[in-house]
């Protein structure tokens, strides 16, 4: 399987997730904006050097330490995508990612909550997992969210809560089953512990400005180092315009 990305995959799905709002809301560049910020981030990101700078995002992320050792060592592989197709994991269940990393051993569903104050619907999180396990199929699955400020995260109604406290208050639901045992409860939280990794905006910009550094000392030609410093200082520039 070849990496696999377009021009078309992520400005073409972000002007069709646009023409869904109100244009107003794009007034001063999309400033703070969960889906601009996304994609100003993740199409450099794509186009980098993938292990030395996604990869090491990756790395240094939180959570899902094996689900994260898959991902990272097939990242150069990954056909990303920037809004994939809504999924639907379930009866009336209907999920639109942020982004979905496509591997052979691997899949990867990510959640972006913009800079700032940003919160979960109440059963957002949950749906996301059942949708990462029914798109990962056989694969090893990974729920990475991108957040404003590391965990706990805040759920509307629920104040805040660790990510995996959040999937196994609402997923039993989805089963039919409204109350369960605290031991079935439990063996969700396992299980979703397991699978979600987070980092923070202000992590990526860090970790790609001094990835930076690092590639700046391979010795590579004038004309390779530059295209890298300009899509990786866009990265870094696009968190803080953001923040």
């Amino acid at each position: 399987m070849s990496a696999e990305l377009s021009n078309d995959s992520f400005i073409g799905r972000l002007l069709e997730e646009l023409s869904w709002e109100k244009a107003t809301h794009y007034r001063h560049g999309g400033r703070r904006r969960e889906n601009v910020l996304t994609a100003e981030v993740l199409l450099p990101l794509s186009y980098l050097p993938r292990d030395l700078f996604l990869g090491e995002v990756l790395r240094s992320a939180h959570g899902a330490d094996d689900a994260r050792r898959v991902v990272v060592s097939e990242i150069e592989a990954a056909d990303v995508t920037l809004l994939p197709d809504q999924l639907e994991p379930a009866p009336d269940v209907r999920v639109q990612p942020d982004a979905s990393f496509s591997m052979p051993a691997s899949y990867v569903l990510v959640e972006a909550k913009r800079n700032g104050r940003a919160s979960f619907q109440p059963s957002q999180l949950a749906k996301e997992y059942l949708a990462l396990k029914a798109a990962a199929g056989e694969r090893t699955p990974m729920l990475f969210l991108i957040l404003g400020a590391p965990p706990p995260v805040a759920v509307r109604g629920h104040g805040r809560m660790a990510p995996e406290d959040a999937v196994a208050a609402y997923l039993p639901l989805f089963f039919g089953e409204p109350a369960v045992g605290a031991d079935v409860v439990e063996t969700f939280r396992n299980d979703v512990r397991e699978s979600i990794a987070w980092t923070t905006w202000a992590d990526i910009a860090e970790v790609v400005a001094r990835q930076l550094e690092v590639f700046r000392g391979f010795g590579h030609p004038e004309t390779v180092e530059r295209m890298v410093e300009r899509l990786a200082e866009s990265v870094v520039s696009a968190v803080r315009w953001h923040a």
